[in-house]
């Protein structure tokens, strides 16, 4: 066999293998009950194992990568051995809030969103920079490797003071923003993606970097206020585009 016939088998396969990659459905179909959600703590409890849970879309392209990097043979073991895991499909974008209110968490801010769970006491441990992986394409392996087998995972202290219970009942304000913004979003996006990206495309790319730049300045506001000991004026900000009534 010629050296030249084995560089074009070699790479038709991996061609192959980044369509095959392409197509795979990571999120779509997962969609857990409570009850299978709690069933999935429970066993991370046994295991003595930290629950992860992942908020996800398949027409996502960073939830595509997060994914695709937990597929790594190398890496999906080790994963198995510290986290139990549970996907979960926000289609777009009207699923998966029951998920986040189950975990006394008011909304999601992006996808994929990973929650790592004290299987214990059910508190999120990662709220504070969960964000960080709405960008799951741009990091490289060290980082996958840093973030989710070498960095301690601990449950931050109640919100029990006035003033954190002030900043919980602003994101609780906010969040229902967000949620009113992904659901005026989400029909634009469905229209956008099942047409091949070839419908409403202005449309729906308008609402969605104005919807973006506000959810991320409420999250980052929210854990600003959080790292805070003595109270400040909250933010206000001004009513957006899904928030005004229109005629038309």
């Amino acid at each position: 066999m010629s050296f030249r016939f084995l560089v074009l088998i070699t790479f038709l396969l991996q061609s192959t293998a980044a369509l095959a990659s392409a197509d795979t459905p990571y999120f779509s179909g997962h969609t857990p009950s409570l009850a299978q959600i709690t069933a999935a703590q429970q066993q991370a409890q046994r295991e003595n194992k930290l629950l992860m849970v992942i908020l996800g879309a398949d027409w996502c392209h960073d939830s595509r990568a997060l994914m695709q990097n937990f597929t790594d043979e190398t890496l999906h073991r080790q994963l198995a051995e510290r986290f139990v895991m549970v996907r979960v499909d926000v289609s777009y974008f009207d699923q998966g809030d029951g998920v986040t209110e189950h975990f006394q968490q008011p909304t999601f801010y992006g996808t994929p969103t990973v929650m790592i769970i004290d299987p214990h006491s059910g508190q999120v441990t990662n709220k504070a920079d969960w964000q960080h992986w709405t960008n799951a394409a741009s990091y490289s392996s060290a980082d996958y490797q840093a973030y989710f087998l070498e960095q301690s995972f601990v449950a931050p202290p109640q919100a029990s003071s006035p003033w954190q219970q002030q900043v919980t009942a602003f994101e609780q304000a906010q969040a229902k923003r967000v949620e009113a913004g992904f659901a005026a979003v989400g029909p634009l996006l469905k229209t956008y993606i099942e047409s091949d990206r070839t419908e409403g495309a202005a449309a729906f790319s308008q609402l969605w970097r104005e919807l973006g730049k506000f959810r991320n300045q409420v999250f980052n506001d929210v854990q600003r206020l959080r790292a805070l000991e003595e109270p400040v004026a909250l933010p206000e900000y001004p009513a957006q585009s899904w928030e005004v009534h229109r005629d038309d």
